[in-house]
This record gives C-alpha cells, structure tokens and sequence, in this order.
C-alpha cells in the first residue's frame, strides 16, 4: 500500500474595525519592506501562482457561491513539500509555482525574508503566518527536510500516533483552531491508514481601516445578483473620503486601505454588461500591475456590503491541469527528500478560507486591469457595491497579494 501525504493550505481573513468617524487610525511605527530581487521575484511568481488558481477555481464555481483563496498561504504549504521533491517532481513543481531559475536556497531564504518582513510591518495590522508538521511517529523523516522547514518556514514538527486516530485529529485540528483564532475548526475530516504526514500552513489577518465605517449608518440596501435577482443585504456607509480609484471599459477600481496603508483592500466592481467571469478571465500580473499604477485620488461615498462566509476547495485537479502531475501519481513521484520510501505521493492539497466584513472588521477586494479609462463623475460620485464584485488584498511594498475571493452573494455563509 502506498503511504500518502496530505498537504493542507488555509488562510483565514478577519480584519478588525471599530466604528467611528471617516477620520485616518493613528499610525504607530511603521516599517518600510525592502525586498531583494530574488525575494520580489518569488512574490510575482506567487501571485502568478495565485491568477492561475484563482481563475480555474472561478470556473468551477456553482451559481451563488462564493470564493476566496491564499495565495500565499498556498505558495507557502507547497513550498515546504518542495524541499522533500526530486528529479522531474520537483521540475514540475517549479514550473507550476513559477520557481524555475531559482535554487532552493533561494526561495527558502525569500520565504524566510518575506515571512519575517510581513509579520512585523504595522503596528495597526495583525498578520500571523504559521506552518506545521505532523507526521506518523513510526514514520522515518529525513533529518535535513525537518530541519530545512523548521530553519526557514519556523514549521513546528511534532510525530503522532496515527494508529490512535482520535487523539491525532485532536492535535492537528486543535493546531488548525488555534492559529485561526478559532474560526476554522478543522482541516483533515479523518486520519487514513495509509497517511504519513500532513504539512499546513495557516494564516491569520485582522487590520483596522484607515477611513473608519459608521456603524449607525448600517442599513438594508438592495443587492443585484448576476440573474437579476434583489436581495436586502445589510450595507456599510463611508462618507465621502479621498481614497484611490481608477476604472477601465470593464470595471471600476476602488482601493481601501487599512491601518497606515501597507495593506489594503482592492474592490474590483463590474459595470454594467460585464460580470464577475469577465473580470476574473482578463486578469494575469502585467495588467494589474498596469491598472494598479494608474490608481488616483477621489473623493468617494462607499457603501459595501456586511457579510461572512467559509470556502473550502481540493486543489489537486487545479495543480495537475497547470502541469503538477508527478507528485500525484505513486508510480511517479520522487520525494526521497523526505524519506528513503519510495511510495510517498501527495494525496490532498486541500484549501479551506473565512472572511468576515462587517463594521468591527473588513474583508477584501480583487484584480484585473487593461486599458485605463477616467470617466467623470457627478457632484455626489458614489461607490456603490450593490453586484458581485472580485476581491483581494495586499501588502503594498512588495505587491504580495494575500488573499482573492469573489463575492456572488453577501448572505451565503459558505
């Protein structure tokens, strides 16, 4: 019987607001990011990671429902199982995560910067990135693979009794539950015979918003869904602020930030007689790089829907169709990084996401530009997010883009 590994990605979004006026948040100290290049090439190739599953995960997505994903988070968890991969897996899994070219020094060593630089940036955003081992304790792991996560991913390894499956799902899931603040539960359903090691990465974000959300000024506003359909969704008010928008033929582009503008939401809104599909399917890097450069300053009455919901998505068939096959195939695969076994594949990569906005927090706003195109606005020039919109959010010295998601229905939860 073939031994499996489990690779788990989650990410978790919750950002933080308290209700008052549109006035800035006090800034604290704050950090500036200076990448190398090689660091800031492994963050364009994340979010190139990042468009692709983004876009495929789109595809499959039913009516009404709702998606985010990490594509740091994902980058991160498959980074780590990249250092166990040899021969034409770890050739595929470079050509998949865009690390063709770099040693595997070097993307550990921009992980390691990246990781290190994000988690102490600003003093108004809680950014925690977390990474674990769990392995069967009768299991033999390679001490350099253990070592080279633990050096540079700070992963906590730790070798459980499979054979006591209860116990095991306790102590993953319980890891799971607590690096997210409690909002997700679990990220492995049952412990199967033939499972070796589950390597996850987590992450957990809470930030204030700069220009503050009244509460009071919270109420019911009517929600178009892509068929037509009117939902009551209850919606925050902004007054009107200076904040950075743009909008090209397809879509208007409207920039949120949080605390002292490291981070920040991007609202990606179709206009009429384009949807959500045709944001999503024009996006790739060089033409939100061009978008996000012709960003300006407007003054802006936003409303934006309250809302919360989890997602959960295997990405296996995403990562096979973009050319990872290798890893999860036994009659394949080459992780003799890992363990002098020659069975070992990868049999989940399994993706699981929550988002809250409301006015005690904030969610995310995402990507696509081209040919960019000001129109003028009236008097009283409105953001009004009352469609579905994409997502996204980003640190913004280094362009890392943490989370993408799409909203087709503020009251679903999952």
């Amino acid at each position: 019987m073939k031994a499996l590994i489990l690779l788990a990605g989650l990410s978790l979004f919750t950002p933080l607001l308290h209700s008052c006026s549109n006035s800035p948040v006090d800034e604290g100290k704050v950090n500036d990011i200076q990448l190398d290049l090689k660091s800031q090439q492994l963050v364009e190739a994340d979010n190139a990671l990042g468009l692709e599953l983004f876009s495929q995960v789109n595809a499959e997505l039913k009516e009404d429902e709702n998606l985010m994903i990490s594509p740091l988070s994902i980058s991160l968890a498959l980074a780590m199982v990249y250092n166990g991969a040899e021969e034409d897996t770890k050739a595929q899994m470079e050509r998949v995560l865009h690390k063709t070219g770099f040693s595997a020094e070097q993307i550990n060593q921009a992980y390691k910067l990246l990781v290190d630089a994000l988690g102490s940036h600003d003093p108004k955003v809680e950014l925690s990135i977390a990474n674990a081992i769990f392995h069967r304790d009768d299991f033999n792991v390679k001490s350099d693979f253990i070592s080279t996560n633990q050096s540079y991913y700070a992963a906590e390894v730790e070798a459980l009794d499979f054979k006591n499956p209860d116990a095991a799902l306790s102590r993953v899931n319980g890891w799971v539950k607590d690096q997210t603040r409690n909002k997700i539960e679990k990220i492995i359903e049952e412990v199967s015979s033939n499972d070796v090691m589950y390597l996850i990465n987590a992450i957990y974000f809470n930030g204030q918003w700069t220009y503050r959300f009244d509460k009071d000024k919270t109420a019911d506003r009517v929600f178009y869904t892509e068929k037509g359909n009117e939902l009551q969704v209850p919606s925050m008010m902004l007054e009107k602020t200076s904040l950075n928008y743009t909008e090209t033929e397809q879509f208007q582009l409207l920039e949120l930030p949080y605390g002292s503008e490291k981070y920040s939401m991007l609202i990606f809104l179709p206009h009429e007689n384009y949807s959500t599909h045709d944001v999503i399917g024009d996006l790739n890097q060089a033409k939100l790089n061009n978008w996000l450069e012709n960003l300006h300053q407007r003054n802006l009455k936003v409303y934006l829907p309250k809302l919360e919901f989890a997602y959960e998505s295997s990405l296996v068939d995403n990562l096979k169709a973009l050319g990872m096959n290798d890893a999860f195939d036994a009659s394949r695969s080459n992780f003799s990084g890992i363990s002098n076994r020659s069975d070992l594949f990868l049999s989940e990569v399994k993706h699981k996401s929550f988002i809250k906005l409301d006015e005690k927090g904030t969610e995310a706003a995402a990507v696509t530009g081209v040919t960019v195109a000001v129109t003028s606005i009236g008097p009283e020039p409105v953001f009004d997010v009352n469609r579905p919109f994409v997502f996204a959010i980003r640190e913004k010295d280094t362009n890392a883009f943490l989370f993408m998601g799409k909203v087709n229905n503020p009251l679903r939860h999952e």
